[in-house]
Formats: C-alpha cells, sequence, structure tokens
C-alpha cells in the first residue's frame, strides 16, 4: 500500500492522520470538559444552593416549629418565653430565603417552581399563623384547648416536611446525577485521551516500523548498487548494476540520480578505457619508430580528452622535431657509425632529419676536404721529397766545389809565396801565372755559379716550406674543424676525432719543422750571399789579377808588395771559402732534417687519404689535388 509512497509522504500523512484524530479528540474533549464545566457550574450554582437553600428553609421550619413546641410544652414559663421571637426570627429568616428563591426561579423563567414556592410560602405562613396560635393557646388555655389547635397545625407541618423532603430528595438526586454526569464525562475525556494516545502510540509504531523497513529496504538496496558500482569501479567486476529506483521515495529519487551517474560514469570509464586501449596501441605503434600516429577517437573526460589532446601536439611536434620514422634515423645513425656518409633520409622534412642530413652533408665535405688536402698535403710532399733530395745533391756538389777551390787556393798562396821568394822567376813564370788567375777566375765563375744555383735550391726551399707550413695550417684548421663536427656527431664521430686530433699535432709538429727549417734556409741563404759575394770579389780579384800580371813586368817593383796583398786577400779568401764550406755542410745537414719532415708529411698526407678513402662519403672518386699559388691562393 505505502509502497510508492514517499518517506515524506508517509510523515505528513501520518502526522495530518495524529492531528486530525488529535484534533477530534481535542474538539471532543474540549466539548466534554465543557459540558463537565457546565454542569459544574449548575451544580455549583443551581442544584447544590437550591439543596442549601432547602436545607435551610427545612432547618427554619424545624426552628419555628421547635421554638412554638417549646413555648407550647413551657407555656412561656421564666426563661422560654424568648421562643416566640426566636421563631419569628426563623420565620422571618425562612419567608426572606423563600422570597429569594421565588425570585431567583422566576428569572430563570421557572414558573412552575415559583408556584411551589409561593404555595410553600402560603402553606408556611398559614403554618406560622397556627403555630403562633397554638403556643398561644397552650400558655392561655392549657393542653387541652393547645392540643385542638395542634391537629389544625400537623397538616401544614406535614405538607411542608413532604414538599421540603420532595425539593431536598429531588435536589439531591439531581445533584447526584449531575456529579455522575460530571463523573462518567470526566472517565470518558480520560478514556479518549488514553486511547488518543494509544492510538498515537500504535500509528507512531506502525509509521515507525513501515520506515524502518522501508529504510533498511532501501539502504540494502541502495548499498548493494553502490558496492556493485564501487566495484566496477575498483576493476573487481566488469558489469555495474544499476539502483533499484522503481519505489517513488527519497531513495528512489536518490537511486534515479544515482543511476544517471553511473550511467553517465560508466560511459566515461568505458570512454577512458577505450582510450587507454587506444594510448595502448599508439604506444606500441611509437616503440616501433613510428610517430605517424595519433588518437583519433574523443573522450568524454575533459582531462582525458586534454591528454588526449596533449598526446596528439606531442606526437605531432615529435614528428615535426623528429621524424615521422624514427627508424629511418637508426638506419642513418647506423649507416654513419660504420662510416657510410652517403645515405641520407628522404621522405621527412622534419628538424632532426635534417640536421642529420646537413650533419652528414657538413661530414661529406669534411671528408671530401680532408682527402682534396690529403691528396695535395701527399702531392706537396713528394715534391718537396725531390726539391730535398736535388738540395741534398746540390750541397754535395757545392762541397765537392768548394774542396776543389780549397786546393785552387792553396795552390795560389804557394804560388804567391814562391813569387815572394822568387820575384825574379815571376816573369818567367808571367804567363803560367796568367794562366792560374784565368783558372782561377774560371773556378770562381763556377763557385758564383754554385751559389747561384744553391741560393735557387735555397729558394725552392723556402718555397717548399711555406708550402709545407699553409699545409700544416689548413690541416690545423681541418683537424680543429673535423674535431668540431666530430664532437658534434657524439660517439659516431669518436674516432675520427681521434684522427683529427693526430692530424693537428702532425700539422702542429710540420709548422714547426718548417718554421726551423725556413730559419736554418735563412741562415744557409744569407751565407751562400756572403760566399757569392766572395766569389765575385774573387773575379774582380783575378781579374785584376790578370791585369797586374801583364803589368807584371812593368811593375816588378811592386810585385813583392802586391804578392803580400795577394796573400792577404788569399787568405781571407780561404777563410770565406772555409765558412762557406762549413755552410754548405750544415745546409746539406738541413737537407737531410728537411727529408726527415717530409717523409713524415708525406706519411701523414698519406694516413690522412687513407682515413678518408676508409670512409664512404657522396663525391670520394673524384676529389682532385689543390693547386696552391705562392700567395697560398687554392686554384680550381
Amino acid at each position: 500500500m505505502f509502497k510508492n509512497f514517499s518517506i515524506k509522504k508517509i510523515l505528513v500523512l501520518s502526522g495530518i492522520l495524529i492531528f486530525f484524530v488529535a484534533s477530534i479528540n481535542l474538539v471532543v474533549n474540549i466539548f466534554q470538559l465543557s459540558s463537565v464545566e457546565n454542569k459544574v457550574k449548575e451544580k455549583e450554582h443551581d442544584i447544590l444552593p437550591s439543596v442549601f437553600n432547602f436545607l435551610e428553609l427545612e432547618k427554619d421550619v424545624i426552628q419555628v416549629q421547635q421554638w412554638l413546641t417549646d413555648v407550647s410544652a413551657t407555656r412561656a414559663a421564666d426563661g422560654f418565653s424568648d421562643g416566640f421571637d426566636i421563631s419569628k426570627e426563623y420565620f422571618i429568616k425562612a419567608n426572606t430565603l423563600l422570597d429569594k428563591m421565588i425570585l431567583e426561579h422566576k428569572n430563570k423563567n421557572e414558573s412552575a417552581d415559583v408556584k411551589e414556592l409561593e404555595e410553600f410560602k402560603n402553606n408556611f405562613n398559614k403554618f406560622y399563623e397556627v403555630g403562633l396560635k397554638m403556643a398561644n393557646t397552650y400558655v392561655k388555655f392549657g393542653p387541652e384547648e393547645g392540643n385542638k389547635i395542634m391537629e389544625e397545625l400537623d397538616p401544614f407541618a406535614e405538607k411542608l416536611t413532604d414538599k421540603l423532603d420532595k425539593w431536598i430528595s429531588v435536589h439531591l438526586k439531581e445533584n447526584s446525577e449531575k456529579s455522575v454526569e460530571i463523573e462518567n464525562t470526566i472517565n470518558f475525556t480520560q478514556n479518549n485521551l488514553v486511547i488518543l494516545g494509544l492510538f498515537i502510540i500504535i500509528l507512531n509504531l506502525i509509521v515507525f516500523v513501515i520506515l524502518i523497513r522501508r529504510i533498511s529496504s532501501s539502504l540494502e538496496i541502495f548499498q548493494g548498487g553502490l558496492l556493485s558500482f564501487f566495484a566496477y569501479l575498483n576493476k573487481e567486476s566488469k558489469v555495474v548494476q544499476l539502483l533499484d529506483d522503481r519505489v517513488q521515495d527519497e531513495f528512489g529519487k536518490m537511486s534515479t540520480v544515482i543511476n544517471e551517474n553511473i550511467t553517465k560514469t560508466k560511459e566515461i570509464i568505458d570512454s577512458d578505457t577505450k582510450f587507454l586501449s587506444e594510448i595502448t596501441e599508439v604506444v606500441n605503434e611509437v616503440k616501433n619508430g613510428h610517430l605517424n600516429k595519433k588518437l583519433e577517437n574523443k573522450v568524454q573526460s575533459e582531462s582525458m580528452e586534454k591528454l588526449r589532446e596533449h598526446i596528439n601536439e606531442m606526437l605531432f611536434n615529435l614528428q615535426l622535431k623528429v621524424c615521422t620514422n624514427i627508424n629511418d634515423i637508426s638506419f642513418a645513425l647506423e649507416k654513419y657509425s660504420k662510416l657510410d656518409f652517403t645515405h641520407r633520409i628522404k621522405g621527412c622534412s622534419s628538424e632532426v632529419t635534417v640536421g642529420l642530413n646537413k650533419l652528414a652533408d657538413i661530414i661529406n665535405d669534411m671528408l671530401v676536404e680532408n682527402k682534396s688536402n690529403g691528396l695535395t698535403l701527399q702531392s706537396s710532399s713528394n715534391i718537396l721529397m725531390s726539391n730535398v733530395e736535388t738540395l741534398s745533391s746540390s750541397s754535395t756538389q757545392a762541397a765537392a766545389s768548394l774542396e776543389e777551390t780549397a786546393a785552387a787556393l792553396e795552390e795560389i798562396t804557394s804560388n804567391i809565396a814562391s813569387n815572394n821568394n822568387n820575384v825574379i822567376q815571376m816573369s818567367s813564370y808571367a804567363n803560367e801565372v796568367i794562366n792560374s788567375a784565368s783558372q782561377g777566375e774560371k773556378l770562381a765563375n763556377e763557385t758564383t755559379t754554385a751559389m747561384e744555383e744553391i741560393n735557387t735550391q735555397v729558394n725552392a726551399i723556402n718555397a717548399a716550406i711555406t708550402v709545407i707550413d699553409q699545409i700544416a695550417f689548413q690541416t690545423n684548421i681541418l683537424s680543429l674543424n673535423a674535431a668540431v663536427e666530430a664532437a658534434t656527431a657524439g660517439e659516431a664521430g669518436k674516432g675520427f676525432a681521434v684522427v683529427a686530433a693526430e692530424v693537428r699535432n702532425l700539422a702542429s709538429r710540420s709548422a714547426e719543422a718548417a718554421r726551423e727549417i725556413k730559419n736554418i734556409v735563412e741562415i744557409a741563404t744569407s751565407k751562400a750571399n756572403g760566399g757569392k759575394q766572395i766569389a765575385n770579389n774573387m773575379i774582380v780579384g783575378y781579374k785584376e789579377l790578370n791585369q797586374s800580371i801583364l803589368k807584371t813586368i812593368d811593375l816588378i817593383k811592386d810585385v813583392e808588395h802586391s804578392s803580400k796583398e795577394q796573400l792577404s786577400g788569399i787568405e781571407q779568401i780561404n777563410s770565406a771559402v772555409s765558412e762557406l764550406d762549413q755552410q754548405t755542410q750544415q745546409n746539406a745537414n738541413v737537407a737531410l732534417q728537411t727529408k726527415e719532415v717530409a717523409q713524415t708529411t708525406l706519411f701523414i698526407a698519406n694516413r690522412v687519404v687513407k682515413n678518408a678513402n676508409d670512409k664512404e662519403f657522396i663525391g670520394k672518386d673524384s676529389v682532385k689535388v689543390k693547386v696552391i699559388d705562392k700567395q697560398g691562393n687554392i686554384q680550381i
């Protein structure tokens, strides 16, 4: 019956019912209490006063009768004569009471009672008159006459007594009936209150039991539904059961609201589960290197939707910055780790792929440059080796020529000494002296020529050293660039970084050795120029000697003096030739050291070329030797 009643409705209906019953009971009780009040008032103001009045009247009648009887019996003896006055007082009092009662009943329009009271009053007045007459008769005429009058008094007395007894009995009975009615009304009111209390208690118990059963049942259903929902939330169950909302009470309404939220939550969870499954698929694709995936399905959860947008944005940014397929990058890095720089990542314009392609281009250009520099250094080293060998050979020839010159100078010195000892034979040997002078001049010319050749070779050495220095400088720069690029390449460029460092060290050593050779060559050039100057002086001296020999005959007197001067000059020439011989020996040593440097440079060049050839890069087989002019400019 109360299945579709809400708890609020049950409470309201029970309250209304209790209020209605209580109101009815209250009205009934008020009516009953009002009745009791009226009956009490009637009893208090009508019945009891009437009873008291009739009793008082009865007493007054009795007193009148008694005092008149006493007067009659004592015949107004001394001490008993006041009976007339006392009886009169009671008579007056009784009449006053009767007048009052008659007036009250007249005011109440109780004509029958008024008539009876007036009749009673008349009878009472007659009773009093007969009584006075009887008493006076007893006093005046004695008992006999008095007894006769008493017989007249008895009917009046009997009427009064009967009437009073009747009235008193009626009013006492009425009073008793009113008391019973009041008691019954009070008992009825008490019973109503008890019945109402019991009814309210029973009704409250019934409502309480109904509510307890309803609430307990609803809570059990509510709890079961929530536990099922929580089990679904905690992944303990794959199915969620909705709460029973068939009962249209507060729990039913709450169940309806919760069912709506459970449905929404289930949809969100199912959407999130599908989203997480899609994330797993995308993550597996990303693990396999494919970044061109995205989460397509929208999610109902706002936070999950934001996560989906962020993940899609992240994947898109990874595509832009890394690549759509990381496997292409891994394959390219594997190629680069194997020193194959011919591979390029195609079909992707991300920052990383573009950077790797640019890095490969830079490394490729660097390898081309290194191989070109290596080939150039190799070619220059070969030329340097050839020039050094030529310089060494020239130095050896110059040393032999100087030995011959020294021997010739010794012979000239001997001849001059002989001329000093044998001036007389000078004339005979003049022709021989002329021949010797001519031969000396010839040797001096040869010495000058040798010196010029030495200068030429020294200049060639200087040029070669300049080339070596430039090659070392360029190699140092290229090795520095290679080290920077190798550092940029990370693990793949460690081996190349070691080679670049070794090339830089060798370039530094080559540059240092080239500077030392250059200093030595400059010294050799200075000495060679001095020797050339001396040789030129010798030529001039020989020419003057020839002239002097031609004038010897005419200047015989000056021969001794001239011979001394020539002897001094020859000694200086011997000293210069000795110094020139030492310089030539130094040049030979420098040429030997330069040869060692050239061999080292050639070894480095060969190693650079070999390292470049060990790597695969674009244009590897088309690299050519650079042509560098004397100003250090590269000619293409």
